[in-house]
């Protein structure tokens, strides 16, 4: 078993920060990384910080962070700045008022004062740039090298950026109650359970409506406002440097829902791209009809992985072993369907966890989880059937506490992009919109439609007029950006599926902006940042120097699930 080191500290980090934040993912309430997020007051620099990482003191700065149009940098969390960035709620009427954008910059080893500032995004929506950055900064500053400042920020309804979203004010019950009747079940996991989440969407929709009767919050948070506070940010930068605001350029790395992100932002202000790196690539197009009917196209491909390699790796590397890929994957169908009618009690008496029952949902979402990670999860997940197949569901529910619980704008932000673009108003259409996906993904088809969760926007009402300011990617419309763009994937990524015939993912959104590279590198897992090779990294470098990777280049050399460990 090989180890990589000289870049192993970015991947696992990277991998940790990654599994937070992905397109669609589900969340649960038990979360470890609630308790060890940084405590920061926005308004006002606190006497004492904790490290995201290691909870020590950080610094003792009590300056206010008052929002401005202009880039206030005041020193935060020992190596790093943040300000406060003033932005208009509606960039088309600022008469409605503004809102306060929070940003956090790791400065450039060399010369930050003129460096580019690369801004960065993990995926959502409703990802934190500001926990991101305090999370791999240092494994980020490996990758790009000590030439740029790298600034993390909260897209707008995220953490420490405004506005507030917030659809069941101070009723703490009220959303437990909806959180337990959509998110605990899959769309087949029962007789019910279609019908028990159809239904149970219109709690969401109809709290949110009723509360943005009285504070239309939720109205603002759309991406392409993101994007156009991205290019505020830009555009201070410059001023503050003395230069023209009209010459600013964005320079952006994201990974999932962040290339959505990046794409708008290309289309909207091509004229202001100056590098723009995107991994793991959504389609642009059906995110924004609100379908998410483009997800699964290698989902099972990518779980079918976890079968080879296990029986590669054999007995010693990896605990769920058979002798032929086969067996595995038999084993595995055998629990699933043994868990659709009979939950695994876990009795809690081992003071790790909580009583319950490890459920063919939990299982569900147990492998759709670790797809996403193959090389840091798959060794988990062989472990947790294990356990199972020994009437022990403890591993399972313990592997579900990695994942955070759902946040509010992440829906919202999904629902005011796509508003009423995709019609799920009907228990019919909701049926045939599962079966569309079963049609994609046997292990995974009835899942997905939880963690896309599209159908919570189907009671919501908004006013129309502050939502679909960007109408989405279609062909024969392109544009023209002031860089080429360099999009990257894996080449098999269970949520953001990559093809050249039919095009799908990078090759889709590559047609709307000539000149644009792909990036491949032979792996598995969502982005290929999450199992970067030396070749992907010393790309990514290469390019924001302002050196396109030759076409149709495919990186080797990413590590191997249960063959290769990541560590510093």
């Amino acid at each position: 078993m090989s180890t990589y080191s000289s870049i192993g500290l970015f991947l696992w980090a990277f991998a940790y920060t990654l599994s937070l934040y992905h397109p669609g993912t589900v969340y649960t309430s038990a979360s470890p990384v609630a308790g060890t997020q940084a405590s920061f007051d926005w308004n006002k620099v606190s006497t004492i910080l904790e490290d995201v990482i290691n909870n020590r003191p950080l610094c003792t700065n009590s300056r206010q962070l008052t929002p401005s149009t202009s880039l206030n940098w005041t020193s935060c969390f020992e190596n790093y700045t943040c300000t406060r960035l003033q932005v208009p709620l509606d960039y088309k009427d600022p008469s409605v008022g503004s809102t306060s954008i929070a940003f956090i910059k790791l400065a450039a080893q060399n010369n930050s004062d003129t460096a580019p500032n690369i801004l960065i995004n993990q995926g959502g929506p409703g990802g934190s740039g500001v926990d991101f950055l305090l999370s791999t900064g240092s494994q980020l500053v490996e990758v790009f090298g000590p030439n740029y400042n790298i600034v993390g920020f909260d897209p707008r309804g995220v953490n420490n950026s405004g506005p507030v979203v917030d659809c069941f004010p101070n009723d703490p019950d009220a959303r437990a109650a909806y959180k337990d009747l959509f998110f605990t079940v899959t769309a087949n996991s029962s007789s019910t359970s279609l019908d028990q989440q159809f239904y149970s969407a219109d709690l969401f929709g109809q709290w949110c409506s009723t509360t943005f009767q009285k504070n239309a919050s939720g109205e603002y948070v759309s991406t392409p406002a993101v994007a156009t506070d991205m290019l505020s940010y830009a555009k201070a930068e410059q001023k503050a440097a003395g230069k023209p605001e009209e010459e600013a350029k964005v320079w952006y790395y994201a990974l999932s829902y962040g290339t959505v992100l990046g794409s708008t932002f290309a289309a909207l202000y091509p004229q202001n791209v100056g590098r723009m790196v995107l991994d793991g690539v959504l389609d642009g197009q059906d995110y924004f009809n609100g379908a998410w009917k483009s997800s699964l196209y290698q989902s099972d491909q990518a779980l079918g992985t976890f079968s080879t390699y296990c029986h590669l790796a054999g007995p010693k590397n990896c605990s769920f072993w058979g002798p032929s890929p086969q067996n595995i994957t038999a084993r595995l169908d055998d629990i699933l369907s043994t868990l659709q009618s009979h939950p695994v009690p876990v009795t809690g008496l081992d003071g790790q966890s909580e009583p319950g029952l490890a459920t063919y949902t939990d299982l569900k979402q147990l492998l759709l989880w670790t797809v996403y990670a193959p090389v840091q999860r798959f060794p988990l997940l062989a472990d947790a059937l294990v356990a199972l197949e020994n009437g022990d569901g403890s591993q399972v529910m313990s592997g579900l506490e990695n994942v955070v619980e759902a946040k509010d704008v992440e829906s919202i932000v999904k629902c005011v992009d796509g508003y009423r673009a995709t019609d799920l108003s009907t228990l019919r259409a909701y049926q045939d919109y599962v079966g569309v996906l079963e049609n994609q993904s046997h292990y995974f088809g009835d899942a997905w439609p939880t963690n896309s969760n599209n159908v919570l926007c189907r009671s919501l009402n908004l006013t129309t007029s502050k939502t679909r300011s960007f109408s989405g990617f279609s062909h024969p419309t392109t544009y023209n950006t002031s860089f080429p763009i360099l999009y990257v994937a894996s080449t098999i990524d269970p949520v953001t599926p990559t093809s050249r015939n039919p095009p799908r993912g990078a090759y889709k959104m590559s047609q709307y902006f000539p000149g644009s590279v792909i990036l491949m590198q032979e792996s598995v897992g969502h982005t290929a940042s999450i199992s970067i090779s030396e070749c992907l990294a010393g790309n990514i470098v290469s390019y924001l120097s302002g050196t396109l990777p030759k076409v149709n280049t495919t990186c080797h050399g990413a590590p191997v699930p249960f063959q290769d460990t990541i560590s510093g």
